[in-house]
C-alpha cells in the first residue's frame, strides 16, 4: 500500500511545467487521454470543478457528467431511476462521444457506477479509479458493503416522495467542505443504492484504489478488498471528500495514472 502524502509537490512540477521535469517526464505527460469523472451521492459532475483544470492544464480531455436524476439533471429523476441507469449514462456518454482509452474515476457511490461501465464498455477503458469508493461484486448493492446505509437510508426518504433521499445535513460538514457544497446537493433516488450489480467485468483492467484515511473513514473493509483483489492500493490522509479538499494531491495520481 502506498501513500499520497508527498503528490502536493509532484503536482506543482505537472501543473506549472517547471524545467526541473526531465525530458522522459515530459514526454510521457504528452500522452494525452480522457478522463471520465463519476460523482457520489447527492452531488453531479459540478464537484469535479476543482480538480478538473489541473488535468486539463496538461492537455487532456475531462468529461464529468452528472447522473440522471441529480444536480442539473434533478428534474428527470423517476420512481425507476437507479444504478443500471446510471451505468447507461456513462457507458452511452463514453461510446457517443468515441472516447478510447479512458481513465475512469468513481467517487463513493461513482464505484458501482464504474464498476457497472466497465462490463459494458471494457474496450474503451485503460484504466480504472476508485476515489475511497464502493467496489463491488455481482449481485452486491451498496448496502450490502455498507450494511448501515440501509437503516441510515430509510430516515433519509422524504415525505411526499418517499423514493427520494434527502442529502445528509450540510451542518454536518466540515465548513470547507459545506461552503463549496451548500444549496447544490439534490435528493436522490433510492433505488441507485438498493439496486445490485447486474454484471461484473469479463476482462481485467488495470485498476488503483485511493482510500482516505482521514476518520471517520468508511471504506476501510472495501480498500481491504481491493487490496486482497490485486488492486493497487494508495493512501490519502484525506477525508472522505477530499476531491473538494485535496483536488491537486487527486489529480497528481490520476496524472501519473495517466503517463502508465
Amino acid at each position: 500500500m502506498r501513500t499520497a502524502k508527498s503528490n502536493s509537490s509532484k503536482a506543482m512540477r505537472l501543473f506549472v511545467g517547471q524545467s526541473s521535469c526531465n525530458n522522459q517526464y515530459q514526454r510521457e505527460i504528452a500522452v494525452m487521454r480522457t478522463f471520465v469523472l463519476v460523482h457520489g451521492s447527492w452531488t453531479g459532475g459540478w464537484c469535479w470543478e476543482q480538480l478538473r483544470p489541473y488535468l486539463e492544464a496538461q492537455g487532456h480531455r475531462v468529461l464529468a457528467p452528472s447522473l440522471t436524476g441529480v444536480a442539473d439533471r434533478h428534474h428527470l429523476a423517476t420512481e425507476e431511476t437507479g444504478l443500471r441507469t446510471h451505468i447507461d449514462d456513462v457507458s452511452n456518454l463514453i461510446e457517443w462521444e468515441r472516447a478510447e482509452n479512458v481513465i475512469l474515476v468513481g467517487h463513493s457511490y461513482g464505484g458501482m457506477v464504474i464498476t457497472g461501465v466497465a462490463a459494458k464498455v471494457p474496450q474503451r477503458l485503460a484504466h480504472l479509479v476508485y476515489l475511497d469508493a464502493f467496489l463491488p461484486r455481482k449481485g452486491e448493492s451498496a448496502w450490502d458493503l455498507l450494511p448501515w446505509l440501509r437503516d441510515a437510508f430509510q430516515s433519509l426518504r422524504l415525505s411526499d416522495r418517499p423514493w427520494l433521499v434527502r442529502p445528509v445535513a450540510t451542518g454536518t460538514l466540515p465548513p470547507e467542505i459545506a461552503s463549496v457544497v451548500e444549496d447544490r446537493l439534490t435528493p436522490m433516488p433510492i433505488r441507485t443504492h438498493e439496486e445490485p450489480l447486474p454484471t461484473a467485468p469479463s476482462v481485467d483492467l488495470a485498476a488503483t484504489y485511493l482510500h482516505c484515511v482521514a476518520e471517520p473513514s468508511h471504506f476501510n473493509e472495501v480498500a481491504a478488498r481491493a487490496s486482497a483483489s490485486g488492486m493497487e492500493v494508495k493512501t490519502l490522509d484525506a477525508g472522505h471528500m477530499a476531491l473538494l479538499t485535496h483536488p491537486m494531491d487527486i489529480a497528481a495520481i490520476l496524472l501519473h495514472t495517466a503517463m502508465a
